[in-house]
């Protein structure tokens, strides 16, 4: 997560973004970075709102504006499932090696997912109460360049990015009927990744 007090703006950081990447290249020009744990680093909005945001604003003039980026959901589960194919995490409950994409996927849509499946949802971290705010810039994580081109213009900064993170490469293959059941079941992300965009929502 990343702080621009003079800015006004907040850089919620959903997992598998290239949110590090973005971190790196941009603490130098913010007020606070959550770097970790991950669990404060990869903060979604409602909890962000309850706990972080009255914090913050005692000071400010407006309430804080805040923005996130969403990955397309296969994508963004084949870079879950390549993220824990690494040998650090071999054995361990939370290894997707010896495990089809496929099966990841399924396992996945399971009421009880287990540990190598249970990667969060981007709605649920998108998701505010009622009462709380909306998240206010929604861009798609295959926009790159437009969304570091927003950043430059908001902050008024040039950077470079670099990748950080990056899962080894692997084929990924998804049966019809799995993706159709994903359709179903993860709707809500498909819909929100749909129509963000680099534009006020």
């Amino acid at each position: 997560m990343l702080v621009f007090t003079e800015k006004n703006l907040v850089f919620l950081s959903m997992p598998k973004t290239a949110s590090t990447a973005f971190i790196a290249a941009l603490t130098h020009y913010a007020s606070m970075i959550i770097k970790s744990p991950p669990g404060l680093k990869h903060m979604g909005l409602r909890r962000f709102n309850n706990r972080i945001r009255p914090l913050i604003e005692k000071n400010q003039s407006a309430p804080f504006e805040t923005l996130a980026v969403i990955r397309h959901p296969i994508d963004w589960l084949g870079s879950w499932y390549r993220y824990r194919q690494r040998d650090a995490i071999k054995n361990k409950s939370n290894s997707t090696q010896n495990i089809s994409f496929d099966s990841f996927v399924q396992e996945y849509m399971g009421q009880t997912p287990p540990d190598f499946a249970k990667v969060g949802d981007q709605a649920k971290f998108l998701h505010s109460s009622k009462e709380s705010a909306p998240i206010t810039y929604l861009f798609q994580y295959e926009d790159q360049s437009g969304l570091k081109q927003f950043l430059e213009q908001r902050l008024e900064i040039k950077f470079n990015l670099q990748k950080r993170n990056v899962s080894p490469k692997k084929n990924l293959i998804l049966h019809p009927e799995t993706e159709e059941k994903l359709l179903r079941k993860c709707q809500r992300q498909f819909d929100i990744w749909q129509n963000a965009g680099p534009h006020r929502l």
